[in-house]
C-alpha cells in the first residue's frame, strides 16, 4: 500500500520509465522457449510437465530478481530526481499561444557570448553527468543479469550432472535389493528347516 502511493508521487516519465523497462525485462526473462528450454535439460523431455513447471518457475524467478533490482534502483531516488526534473524542464519550457518563442539573434558571435549559451552549456554538462549515471546504472544492471544468468548455467549444470548419476545409483540400488532378498530367503529357509 504505501509502495502504491510512493509511486503516485512519481512523475509520469518516471513511471512510463518503469513500465518499459519492466516490460523489457519480462521479454528477457521469456525469451527461452519451453521446447529450447527441455532441449538444454534432455532428461525432462520424458516428462513434459515437470519441464513446464520448471520452465515456468525459471522464467517468474528470472523476471522478479531483475524487477526487484529495478526498483531498488528507482527507490534509490536518484534516477526519479532525474526524471523529475526533466518532467520539470518539460512543463516549464511549454510557453503559452500568445507568447512568443524566442529566436537567437542573427549575429552568431553575438549569441555565443549571450548569457543564454552559458546555461545551454550548463545545462549540456549537467545532462550528460545525468546520462552518464545512468548508463552507469545500467551497467550494474546487466552485470546483474549476467550473474543471475550464470547462476542459472551453474544451477542447470548440477541438475545435469545430479540427473547423469541417478541410473548408476538406481542401479547400485536395485542391486543392493536383490542381495537383501537373496539373504532373507537364505535366513527363512535355515528357520524352516530347524523348525523342522
Amino acid at each position: 500500500m504505501a509502495e502504491d502511493e510512493e509511486e503516485a508521487d512519481w512523475p509520469n516519465n518516471a513511471r512510463l520509465f518503469q513500465i518499459a523497462v519492466s516490460n523489457s525485462l519480462r521479454n528477457i526473462s521469456e525469451s527461452v522457449s519451453e521446447n529450447e528450454f527441455v532441449e538444454i535439460l534432455t532428461i525432462l523431455k520424458s516428462n513434459p510437465s515437470i519441464a513446464e513447471k520448471l520452465h515456468k518457475a525459471m522464467i517468474k524467478e528470472l523476471y522478479n530478481s531483475m524487477n526487484n533490482d529495478l526498483e531498488a534502483i528507482l527507490k534509490e531516488g536518484s534516477l526519479q530526481d532525474v526524471l523529475s526534473k526533466i518532467a520539470k524542464l518539460s512543463e516549464e519550457s511549454t510557453m503559452s499561444i500568445n507568447e512568443d518563442a524566442w529566436r537567437p539573434p542573427g549575429n552568431v558571435t553575438t549569441h555565443l557570448i549571450s548569457l543564454d549559451a552559458h546555461k545551454i552549456k550548463e545545462a549540456t554538462e549537467e545532462l550528460e553527468k545525468q546520462v552518464n549515471e545512468v548508463e552507469r546504472k545500467n551497467e550494474i544492471l546487466m552485470k546483474t543479469i549476467a550473474e543471475n544468468r550464470s547462476r542459472i548455467r551453474a544451477t542447470n549444470d548440477n541438475m545435469i550432472r545430479i540427473l547423469n548419476h541417478t541410473p548408476v545409483i538406481l542401479q547400485e540400488l536395485e542391486k543392493m535389493y536383490e542381495e537383501l532378498m537373496t539373504c532373507h530367503k537364505m535366513i527363512k529357509d535355515e528357520y524352516f528347516q530347524d523348525k523342522v
